[in-house]
């Protein structure tokens, strides 16, 4: 390892203070660290969608850097990376808040959300944004009529576009929107978060996943356990998070969501899994 570690990240403002929170966590414990900013082939292709250009497409260029010793460290948001068990190699930052929210346009045609969200009301025609076919497979099951367009940028592009009419509301997630401050007061945009009951996250939502030998120094247990639990259940459920699959672990109950079909059951180990998929199949919930 070099005298001051290299930390490698992508140079989006989320991506950047990501990176941040882990050169804090290593300062913490006496390492000094500076960012390298990498440009991925998610980065670079803007037009696929998220589920075209596959799993990997904004971490595994970092890998190789790794294993040529061009970085120490990587750092990325742990629901990017692959789901095969050859990419669990990774540590874990605390976690944050691993909902999705639904963000919404001021003076849109959306319903009172908090009331539609519980009945399962909402059945008039709006626009939601998504890249996410686990995403748009929730709104639909909550909102029928809703038509569920494309988008892809970062944060602050998608929220512009909000702004700007494309969209009457997006979902995203509450980790990125608190680390961004996101949306700002006076933006006119209201934020209301899902349950997993009604949107389960992707597995490893929220966690900031640290490639590399000295991501020992800063690994989260909590979130560490968390994390191998959903990637084995996302990985029995058969996609990732480009996928319609989603798994999610709140420390009590596993829950499992696939093509818009949603299930949970207390975790009591890996038979817990093989619970959750036949719910899915039943379509029940634990």
């Amino acid at each position: 390892m070099s005298a001051k570690l290299k930390i490698g990240t992508r140079g989006s403002a989320l991506a950047l203070a990501q990176a941040a929170l882990a050169a804090e966590a290593l300062r913490a414990k006496g390492v000094e660290s500076e960012l390298v900013v990498v440009r991925t082939r998610g980065d670079v292709d803007l037009h696929s969608s998220l589920a075209e250009i596959g799993r990997g497409a904004f971490t595994d260029i970092f890998s190789e850097m790794i294993a040529r010793g061009e970085l120490d460290i990587a750092v990325h948001s742990a629901k990017d990376l692959p789901t095969d068990a050859a990419h669990d190699g990774f540590f874990c930052l605390p976690r944050a808040d691993a909902r999705d929210a639904l963000l919404v346009r001021s003076g849109s045609v959306l319903p009172p959300c908090g009331e539609a969200l519980r009945e399962g009301a909402g059945k008039t025609s709006f626009r939601i944004g998504t890249g996410s076919p686990r995403r748009a497979a929730a709104v639909l099951r909550l909102y029928p009529q809703a038509q569920v367009l494309p988008v892809r940028g970062n944060v602050d592009t998608r929220l512009q576009k909000l702004q700007a009419g494309e969209f009457d509301a997006l979902v995203l997630a509450m980790a990125g929107l608190q680390r961004l401050g996101l949306p700002q007061k006076g933006q006119g945009i209201g934020v209301f978060p899902l349950s997993p009951k009604q949107c389960v996250p992707a597995a490893c939502q929220g966690i900031i996943a640290v490639e590399g030998d000295a991501g020992a120094l800063i690994d989260d247990e909590k979130a560490h356990s968390a994390a191998r639990i959903e990637r084995a259940c996302q990985r029995a459920l058969g996609g990732g998070c480009t996928g319609g699959a989603g798994a999610y672990f709140d420390g009590r109950s596993l829950f499992a969501q696939i093509d818009g079909r949603i299930a949970y059951t207390e975790y009591e180990g890996e038979e817990s899994i093989a619970r959750l998929l036949s719910l899915l199949g039943e379509g029940r919930h634990g």
